[in-house]
C-alpha cells in the first residue's frame, strides 16, 4: 500500500479539530496549500505543518507594550 502524498481538506480537517470550510479559508488566507485548479486544493504534510504554525501565530496574544506618558 502506498502512502498518500497529498490529502484533501476533508481528510485533514477532523484531525485538526476544525471544519473543512474553516480549513479551506485558512488555506486561502495563508497560502499554505497546493492548488490543482481554480477551486481545488490539496495538502502535503509540509503544508499542514506550516498551516498549524500559521494558525498558532495568528491566534497568539499580542504582547501589550506600555506607552510612555510624555507628561509623567
Amino acid at each position: 500500500m502506498t502512502a498518500q502524498i497529498f490529502r484533501t481538506p476533508e481528510d485533514v480537517a477532523p484531525e485538526l479539530g476544525m471544519s473543512k470550510t474553516e480549513l479551506r479559508r485558512y488555506c486561502r488566507e495563508s497560502g499554505h496549500c497546493t492548488r490543482l485548479g481554480k477551486n481545488r486544493i490539496m495538502l502535503h504534510q509540509d503544508d499542514i505543518a506550516k498551516l498549524v504554525d500559521w494558525v498558532r501565530e495568528r491566534n497568539a496574544p499580542i504582547p501589550f507594550e506600555h506607552e510612555q506618558d510624555p507628561f509623567a
